[in-house]
């Protein structure tokens, strides 16, 4: 490409991205820049919209519908996606808030966590189905697990399923918060509020993604928690592994 080829093509795409750039005196072609201008944002917009509505109606009841279009338009102008396909927008938009961007309106400060467990319900709902991701039956005899392909452990500052239009907080809880967002049996997204305890079995699940036998985890459990009692913490395991079966969020490994 040539570099003047190359400098047409940039200018087009800022003019694209931020209409603040572009100014001509031809009424034709402002036109039909507006036009260009105009399918670009909203698409981008729509996808945005509906990958995050509980952070979007938070933004529209704080700072109405412009302060919606501000963020979107910023994230549109400042952030350069890595991949082409629009799926990935969501996810774009979760690591641009990671960012800590600034914006003209003070942003609440669990967005980014926000955006990332709404991302984390629309990431396990589209995942491909995989072969050999059977789920539980009633009269399998389980001595091994793995987690889900379909669920994922993510941990928050705030209580994010809490959060929403009526409950806006300030301040974030006094523990950390732990999720698994998973798809059941039913292809359903579902979420389970864990404690720290349940996270850690997840996460050794999670670092062995083949599975481990019942045993062994609970080796490994009673070395991450010697505060607990190898009999109280087995106990737990299991039930907590019958659970887990049951919901969809772990799988037998035969």
């Amino acid at each position: 490409m040539t570099r003047s080829f190359l400098t047409t093509q940039n200018t087009f795409v800022n003019a694209i991205k931020d209409p603040r750039t572009f100014n001509s005196s031809d009424a034709e072609l402002t036109r039909r820049m507006k036009i260009y201008q105009s399918l670009f944002f909203n698409n981008i917009d729509n996808f945005v919209s509906t990958g995050f509505p509980v952070l979007k109606s938070i933004v529209l009841k704080l700072y109405g519908e412009k302060g919606w279009e501000g963020i979107v338009r910023q994230f549109f102008i400042e952030h350069e996606c890595r991949s082409p396909y629009f799926a990935e927008i969501s996810k774009e938009f979760v690591e641009y808030l990671s960012t800590e961007p600034s914006f003209d309106i003070a942003l609440p400060t669990f967005a980014a966590e926000l955006a990332h467990y709404e991302w984390l319900e629309l990431d396990v709902s589209i995942r491909k189905n995989q072969k050999n991701a059977d789920f539980y039956n009633q009269d399998d005899v389980v001595t091994a697990v793995r987690v889900s392909p379909y669920a994922s452990l993510a941990a928050y500052h705030f209580e994010v399923h809490l959060i929403g239009e009526d409950y806006i907080p300030e301040q974030p809880a006094q523990e950390q918060q732990f999720y698994v967002v998973y798809r059941d049996r039913n292809c359903n997204v579902q979420f389970a509020h864990v404690n720290p305890v349940t996270a850690i079995l997840v996460n050794t699940l999670e670092q062995n993604e083949q599975g481990m036998k019942t045993d062994q985890l609970a080796n490994a459990l009673s070395q991450q928690l010697p505060q607990i009692p190898s009999n109280v913490l087995e106990n737990g395991m299991n039930e907590t592994l019958t659970d887990m079966l049951n919901k969809g969020i772990l799988l037998p490994v035969f």
